[in-house]
């Protein structure tokens, strides 16, 4: 008897914070923080802790997508070193990080910018990229996880974007 192909199981977003313009959560082995305001160091704290306990919860097996966006400005240097120091912390019990910068123009490129400096300040054997979409990140977080791919991972990050909760102005 031969056994058939193995299914993996389908994923959803499992919110577990939602406040101020930023929402983290699990989709199935990615441990996502969406923003939409600029990380300050409450909103960075959150983050770091949801990411944590998520590598604790499951070392090995878990990436990480950062979606920046664009409505949020760039992190202060503070937040910056503390990205940088938040990744590194994880060493190989992170299997990936995307980042991924959505729109076009000026803004856009200055964030860009801004995150490519914060990689270059990152010691992690884990591999760390770019993008300038989820969707395009995609197959980099399922090669990184040895998966076939994330089919629910762009629909998933929109559920999560149309329920969050924004910063008061």
């Amino acid at each position: 008897m031969q056994a058939g192909p193995v299914r993996e199981a389908t994923l959803s977003l499992r919110v577990t914070h939602d406040a101020d313009g930023l929402l983290m959560g699990m989709i199935g082995p990615v441990c996502l923080a969406l923003w939409q305001a600029k990380p300050t160091p409450e909103r960075f704290a959150v983050q770091r802790a949801h990411l944590h306990a998520a590598v604790k919860r499951d070392p090995g097996k878990v990436v990480f997508l950062c979606v920046v966006s664009t409505k949020a400005d760039p992190p202060d240097e503070a937040e910056r070193r503390g990205s940088a120091e938040m990744i590194t912390s994880q060493g190989n019990q992170l299997l990936g990080v995307a980042c991924v910068v959505e729109g076009m123009g000026f803004r856009a490129a200055i964030t860009r910018t801004v995150l490519t400096g914060m990689v270059l300040l990152i010691r992690s054997p884990s591999p760390i990229k770019l993008f300038e979409s989820v969707r395009l990140s995609a197959p980099f977080l399922a090669r990184c996880l040895t998966r076939a791919s994330l089919p629910e991972l762009e629909a998933e990050c929109e559920r999560g974007r149309a329920q969050m909760k924004l910063p008061d102005a």
